[in-house]
């Protein structure tokens, strides 16, 4: 039977907080403890100390798509300036890029005023080259962070076997403005973070119905909650008011994690910096080290299922393809154990760019969705635009280009399904000759 011991970060003593029961008369409701519920609920009441700020959880503050990914802090959208470049071009690409480093810098800046003690280490991330072609896509990707104000770093193969020795590498780009954490002890301290603001967080009180009007009423099977203003920050998980519901694509993406590393492992390994380092794919695999030296491993191949209703979040194939890759990647690591196999919905959207904004009759529904597996930076961004946006702020955090943007859907889950089952194979292709 699946337990929240199967996720590495949840297998440690948690006491849930209080339900929500009775009638409340709050001036916002957030829908969600994950990374933006929580952001919005601590930039909201640090603008507004007196507003009477409520949370309300479906399950236990981790259980979503913020509990259940690998624990990287990226400072950038996506995975490669590259893409980003070709997508949205050098000017807009560099405005983007200038609001990843504020979101890199927001969760640098409430790890180190709270003391939020959640592994954070500031090791940066590192991309390697297996092959030749490989290496002039890297060698594109630094010109790409030079065109557009990102921070890379190229190392030459000497350099690159010095910092991920596991591997016969042709060379690396390390990004330097990214780390490494446990999410769930994060979003743990934010939930302590905000409750001594004055912030209440509900925990199992899933929100059932919600009628909109100028007084927003949202339904619990505990009571009732009116609120002036609501921020729904369910991400890949369905909202009662099915905002994005075709928009924002719950692909699903597994982890493993081993055993503590034996100190023989961890020189065969020799990954002194302790990057979260990938390969230069588009199905990538990608490991990083704990704070207690296990390692964990994923690989990019992101599932669609097309009943978006059921939670996939545990997927036994998968987890047997990863451990089937990293013996194959890593064969000293062949007689690992592994302890902790978890998964969970990530929200893709088809451009790859996140949409945080006020909608509804009112405007007064509040929203962050679509970060593209980027939720750590990109939901503290959010949370700090909600909060301006709510203060009738006129600034570059509430005009700039990821603001109440619209954002192309697939009405059909079985049209999804198809098409991503296409893209899939024609990343495979691409990798075929990358390598």
């Amino acid at each position: 039977m699946r337990t929240t011991k199967d996720n590495l970060w949840l297998d440690t003593p948690y006491t849930p907080g209080p339900s929500c029961w009775g009638d409340h008369e709050v001036d916002v409701a957030i829908l969600g403890a994950g990374y933006t519920g929580l952001a919005a609920a601590y930039f909201i009441k640090k603008r507004f100390p007196d507003r009477r700020v409520v949370v309300l959880e479906s399950q236990y503050v981790g259980f979503g798509s913020s509990g259940r990914n690998s624990g990287g802090v990226s400072g950038m959208l996506g995975h490669n300036y590259r893409n980003l470049k070709q997508k949205h071009g050098t000017e807009k690409s560099a405005q983007l890029q200038g609001l990843m480093d504020e979101s890199f810098e927001i969760v640098e800046g409430l790890i180190g005023e709270h003391q939020i003690a959640c592994d954070y280490e500031r090791t940066g991330r590192m991309v390697v080259a297996e092959t030749d072609r490989q290496k002039r896509l890297l060698e594109e990707e630094v010109k790409a962070a030079q065109e557009i104000g990102g921070a890379a770093i190229w190392l030459d193969k000497t350099e690159a076997h010095d910092r991920f020795g596991a591997v016969d590498v042709k060379a690396a780009v390390r990004y330097p403005n990214e780390g490494i954490s446990d999410p769930v002890k994060f979003l743990r301290g934010m939930r302590r973070v905000v409750e001594l603001l004055g912030v209440e967080v509900y925990e199992y009180s899933h929100c059932t119905h919600i009628d909109a009007g100028r007084t927003v009423k949202l339904y619990t099977p505990g009571g009732i909650v009116r609120a002036d203003n609501i921020v729904v920050a369910t991400h890949a998980y369905p909202n009662p008011l099915k905002l994005f519901h075709y928009s924002v694509l719950p692909f699903y993406v597994y982890n493993i994690a081993t055993e503590p590393l034996s100190p023989s492992q961890l020189d065969a390994l020799h990954l002194p910096g302790r990057e979260n380092t990938f390969t230069a794919k588009n199905l990538y695999w990608a490991v990083r080290p704990t704070a207690d030296n296990r390692l964990v491993f994923i690989e990019c191949d992101a599932l669609y299922f097309y009943d978006i209703g059921r939670d996939y979040g545990h997927w036994p194939p998968a987890y047997r393809r990863h451990q089937a890759l990293l013996t194959e990647k890593l064969p000293f690591l062949r007689d690992v154990r592994v302890t902790h196999a978890w998964g969970g919905r990530i929200g893709l959207t088809l451009d790859f760019l996140p949409s945080v904004g006020c909608t509804g009759k009112e405007k007064n529904i509040y929203y962050g969705m679509g970060y593209n597996g980027q939720g750590l930076a990109c939901g503290q961004l959010a949370g700090k635009i909600i909060a301006a946006l709510m203060a009738g702020e006129e600034s570059e955090l509430t005009t700039n280009m990821l603001v109440n943007r619209s954002l192309l859907g697939i009405p059909s889950a079985l049209l999804t399904y198809a098409g991503s089952q296409t893209y899939k194979l024609y990343f495979r292709w691409c990798d075929k000759r990358l390598d």
